[in-house]
């Protein structure tokens, strides 16, 4: 390969402070021996927003492109992806906004992604905060037979994984490098998601399609986490709704079996929980996911209904059930944020 050529792709939806911290990041990046150029979608931000962006913005390396609606993250990235497409890009790095980077991080994604041909994703170690020993985003694997993820735990784990069963290691969204020909080869993000589990389903896709992902172990990335308490409404919604999505796209046919009813059964056992935990909002909004997905809705989120009085009335039945569960594994009084 002569000299790769890199696209970052930033999303912009009304907080243009992080997005400008990101890009004071990226500014300090170290790219001997490949280009970079840096496209910030402003997905639809409320207009003083994107003229605060506008304003502090070095065009003679940052380029913005304005959607006049939002898109989400799968539909905003997909806009650039596209671009990384027709122009020729080699890789493209999809980075969180509210994420900052280590000066010498894309240099050691692209040194290793570069010699393995195989390789179709790599990620950064992720860590909430500069400075703390917390670090997470070793990755993510699927157990088909019980419809759950998991998040490899560290990076033993992580390391050991990655030579016995590369083909299982999905990665944690934030700052994936993905190359474009795999791109060209899988599709890009899966616009129905919008947003949430875009991660699980392209790291699925490349995988089947003879693609690996690696976490590298020596780049960083920050980027803090939040607890149940400081998500957004519509957070539980996506989450849930497109956890089915998944689920019910990518199931290899030994596990779907009564796989819908497994699936929505599985759905509102988690949104009882969250009720019996104390989070009735974020419940509310997480059975219109489920709701969304029996219809077969995708795309943005649409909060302001509640779903049909018999599909109320069906989960307030189901919850009797799935309380006498809760009960015996999570104790009322130790239910916490």
């Amino acid at each position: 390969m002569s000299a790769p050529r890199v696209l970052i792709s930033i999303l912009n939806w009304n907080k243009a402070p992080d997005t400008l911290e990101c890009l004071r990041s990226l500014r300090a990046q170290v790219h001997e021996g490949f280009s970079v150029d840096v496209l910030v979608i402003d997905n639809g931000s409320a207009p003083a927003d994107y003229a605060a962006l506008q304003a502090s913005v070095d065009s003679a390396w940052v380029t913005i492109k304005r959607i006049d609606n939002n898109l989400g993250f799968t539909g905003g990235h997909n806009v650039a992806i596209a671009m990384a497409i027709e122009q020729g890009y080699d890789f493209i790095w999809l980075l969180n906004n509210d994420a900052t980077v280590a000066p010498d991080t894309l240099s050691k994604l692209v040194n290793a992604i570069v010699p393995d041909a195989l390789c179709g994703a790599v990620s950064p170690v992720l860590y909430p905060e500069a400075g703390t020993a917390h670090e997470h985003g070793w990755g993510i694997t699927h157990d088909w037979r019980s419809r759950s993820h998991d998040w490899i735990p560290d990076a033993h784990a992580s390391m050991q994984l990655h030579t016995t069963d590369p083909e299982a290691v999905c990665l944690t969204g934030t700052a994936i490098l993905l190359r474009v020909q795999a791109l060209r080869e899988v599709g890009s993000l899966d616009a129905r998601l919008f947003a949430y589990y875009d991660d699980n389903d392209i790291g699925t896709r490349l995988a089947r399609g003879g693609w690996r992902s690696k976490v590298v172990f020596d780049a960083s990335a920050i980027h803090a986490l939040r607890t149940l308490a400081e998500q957004p409404p519509y957070f539980f919604y996506l989450m849930f709704r497109n956890e089915l999505i998944f689920w019910h796209t990518h199931m290899p046919p030994a596990h779907r079996k009564l796989l819908w009813l497994k699936l929505v059964n599985q759905s509102l056992y988690h949104v009882h929980r969250l009720r019996y935990r104390g989070f009735a909002r974020q419940a509310d909004s997480a059975l219109l996911g489920v709701w969304d997905f029996i219809r077969g809705t995708s795309g943005a989120p649409k909060l302001d209904r509640k779903p049909p009085l018999a599909m109320r009335a069906a989960s307030r039945l189901l919850a009797y059930m799935h309380e006498r569960q809760l009960r015996k594994h999570e104790p009322k009084a130790a239910a916490t944020a």
